[in-house]
């Protein structure tokens, strides 16, 4: 641990107090259900954040296992608290390659998109407009590229376009992230590609503000980085699912901390790590 500069904190809290900022992929939930029932533990926290001014926490990562446990009525969940005041947390966007639609469904999605407009325009003035905020999204087909911006202003009026366009596309194709969006760069790993989208970057209030006011980010656009991630936890499934109040629950977690200590369990890699079984 002599490298490390501080640990995690982790943290017990009921299930029903973690609330994700972006919407959740059913699939996945289902399938996570699934592992977190038949391997019996939590393997890695859900990253949170506590939502200034009351009792409740956004989750930065781990939206679909947070929604998991939900699923599965377990009432408590070990969670990793973090303040976005920490200058080592960011907030980086991700973009989605669509593939595996044909351009004519995926056209004849978009046209359906109540208060979206489009406008043809090059790479280079789809950027610009989605720097200065002229743009909210932009669409890169092989050779158009669009900017989409709201036919009027409203709250939050944007990120219910955002959703619908990823609901044009959500369950009907393929869906991988990415951080490009040139189309030669992206086109030979994806056969099949349809489209890529590209989201505006967000800010730590654009995320709490759209949670305390019951909105979300569209399903797989942010991407928080976070320092000292705790991963391999492995906490039992029949302790968070157990009867019992918080406290005796957090009680519980302080021992298991202590005994992790004792038995000189927890490691601390410096160098940027990848992972093969995700």
């Amino acid at each position: 641990m002599i490298e490390s500069t501080e640990l995690p904190i982790l943290q017990m809290h009921l299930t029903e107090a973690l609330l994700p900022h972006e919407e959740c992929d059913p699939r996945r939930v289902e399938l996570l259900s699934q592992r977190i029932l038949k391997e019996g533990l939590l393997k890695n926290p859900p990253v949170v954040s506590q939502i200034p001014g009351t009792d409740r926490f956004v989750v930065l990562d781990g939206a679909n296992r947070t929604m998991a446990f939900r699923a599965l009525k377990i009432p408590h969940i070990v969670a990793q608290v973090v303040s976005y005041n920490d200058p080592g947390v960011k907030i980086d966007t991700w973009y989605h390659v669509v593939a595996g639609m044909d351009i004519e469904t995926f056209e004849s999605a978009l046209k359906e998109i109540a208060g979206m407009q489009v406008e043809v325009c090059s790479l280079t003035e789809a950027r610009r407009a989605l720097e200065t905020g002229e743009a909210i999204a932009y669409i890169v087909r092989e050779h158009k590229i669009r900017k989409v911006f709201p036919s009027h202003l409203s709250e939050y009026h944007d990120l219910r376009i955002l959703n619908d366009i990823v609901g044009a596309y959500k369950g009907r194709a393929d869906i991988f992230r990415a951080s490009n969006d040139e189309w030669e760069k992206q086109s030979p790993y994806y056969p099949g590609i349809t489209a890529v989208v590209v989201f505006p970057p967000y800010e730590p209030d654009d995320i709490l503000s759209a949670v305390k006011n019951g909105y979300k980010i569209p399903s797989g656009v942010t991407r928080h980085i976070i320092p000292f991630r705790a991963v391999n936890i492995n906490i039992p499934l029949d302790i968070l699912n157990a009867e019992g109040t918080l406290a005796t629950k957090r009680e519980w977690l302080q021992d298991w901390w202590m005994e992790r200590m004792a038995a000189n369990a927890i490691r601390f890699y410096a160098e940027p790590t990848f992972s093969f079984n995700e």
